[in-house]
């Protein structure tokens, strides 16, 4: 008999810490998303609820003979419709993930899904909706297992962010480049072939947790010329997100942050910052400096996203979710995903989704849209704040002595060995093909910066 207990807040769970983790690295499918620690960071710092205000938290842990058996991270939160409060229940995180799901050992995967069915069912007054995001084939959630009934709820499914994940099935980043499509082998090249001609690119990296907070301030600055910035996309958008990518760089967290950057005549233009758990090599921000997004420096950094997992013998690397048209250009596999909206009958959010579901059959004209084979918002930034790329043309960057002393510093440390500093010469050489200069740019000094 499986009991299930809910907790409401992390103190409360604070002797399972070492259980949930255990158990997340033995279940079907461990992931860095599902930790104590990162479950903690997220809702200390949920920018959508900042100090955990407005949002109660329902962790579910089922038990066998006394012992943890799986877990899942929910939380309640109060909508208002039509000036009315009602309240839902969904996923404890929402973003910056893949997939949330219930956590147990594949064993016991089935019956532990039941149980937390069973128990939310049975506590059903005390919400209107449950929504589960970003569920695919594999969720025992949804579809629900075949002994969970859902008569008398309204059920409602919707499409989700597609997942994409690179399979690393090569030995080295020439390998992989090699396995690219030629239109895509030939778009990569000219990208990078610009970038390193125009002028002195170096790269600059560490996943050294006393050495990640001062890379993630150059991160940062690089995000306020950005086009993420006009799309209000970028983690400096909320104080509580800045903490919450602050918390992730801690020592403690069982996901390692790394974070590059590139550097272009000694002046960050790029960066990203990726996440290493187990087998696995997660992507999780990147930017640029929107001035030079005729140079395409995104394209570099994905090569060195690729070379980490290879060099790193990680078994993948998880782009998370959105975009698949962009992915699978880097030979990602797409996994399809759904959201799955469950309603208490006669509740007034049932009611209203009803109305919906009647307007869209009345008034809504059916239409098969194409695929998406672009980034609608960042083109919409580009036409309305800047206008077409031009191509040759370089901003006059402006960086403080300040930021330049912290580069310098930076530097210093990373050839300690906490890190890794490759010179422009060094980057070209790690690239997967020939690196030549464009033909009448010349590629400039190195930077009196990096002197030795």
């Amino acid at each position: 008999m499986i009991e299930v207990r809910c907790f409401h807040a992390f103190e409360e769970a604070e002797a399972l810490r070492n259980e949930v983790n255990a158990l997340n690295l033995v279940s079907a499918r461990p992931d860095p998303f599902s930790t104590f620690e990162f479950f903690e960071n997220f809702l200390r710092h949920d920018e959508y609820f900042p100090g955990g205000r407005g949002v109660r938290l329902w962790f579910l842990a089922a038990f066998l003979d006394g012992r943890l058996a799986g877990y899942l991270a929910l939380k309640q939160v109060t909508r208002k419709i039509l000036g009315l409060r009602t309240s839902q229940i969904g996923f404890l995180v929402t973003h910056d993930t893949d997939r949330p799901h219930v956590v147990a050992r594949p064993e016991h995967l089935i019956r532990v899904s039941e149980a937390f069915y069973a128990y939310l069912l049975g506590r059903k007054q005390e919400w209107s909706v449950l929504e589960f995001q970003q569920q695919d084939d594999t969720s025992t959630l949804f579809p629900p297992p075949a002994t969970v009934s859902l008569e008398g709820y309204l059920v409602r499914p919707w499409p989700s962010l597609e997942n994409g994940t690179i399979q690393v099935r090569w030995g080295t980043l020439h390998e992989y480049f090699k396995a690219l499509a030629k239109n895509s082998r030939h778009n990569v090249k000219r990208q990078v072939h610009h970038l390193l001609a125009a002028g002195n690119v170096e790269l600059l990296a560490s996943s050294d947790p006393a050495i990640t907070p001062a890379l993630f301030e150059l991160y940062r600055g690089i995000e306020r010329r950005s086009w993420k910035s006009k799309a209000n996309a970028i983690i400096g958008r909320h104080p509580e997100r800045v903490e919450y990518v602050k918390g992730l760089l801690d020592a403690r967290q069982p996901m390692r942050i790394s974070i590059e950057i590139l550097l272009f005549d000694g002046h960050p233009i790029a960066g990203f910052i990726r996440g290493a758990f187990m087998q696995g090599l997660y992507a999780l921000q990147m930017v640029y400096d929107d001035r030079l997004r005729h140079l395409a420096p995104g394209s570099a950094l994905q090569l060195m996203a690729m070379r980490q997992a290879i060099d790193g013998r990680h078994t993948f690397l998880n782009l998370l979710s959105g975009f698949g048209y962009f992915k699978v250009r880097w030979l990602a596999e797409i996994t399809e995903t759904r959201i799955a909206q469950i309603y208490r009958v006669g509740s007034l959010p049932f009611w209203h989704r009803k109305l919906g579901d009647w307007k869209r059959r009345v008034f809504v004209a059916k239409s098969k849209e194409a695929p998406m084979s672009f980034n609608p918002v960042r083109r919409d930034v580009n036409r309305q704040e800047n206008g077409p790329a031009e191509p040759g043309k370089l901003p006059d960057f402006q960086t403080s002595p300040e930021e330049r002393a912290s580069i310098a510093a930076l530097i210093t440390e990373v050839r300690k060995g906490r890190g890794e500093f490759l010179s422009a010469t060094e980057l070209a050489a790690v690239m997967p093909f020939e690196t030549q200069r464009v033909a009448g740019v010349p590629l400039r000094q190195r930077h009196a910066l990096y002197a030795e």
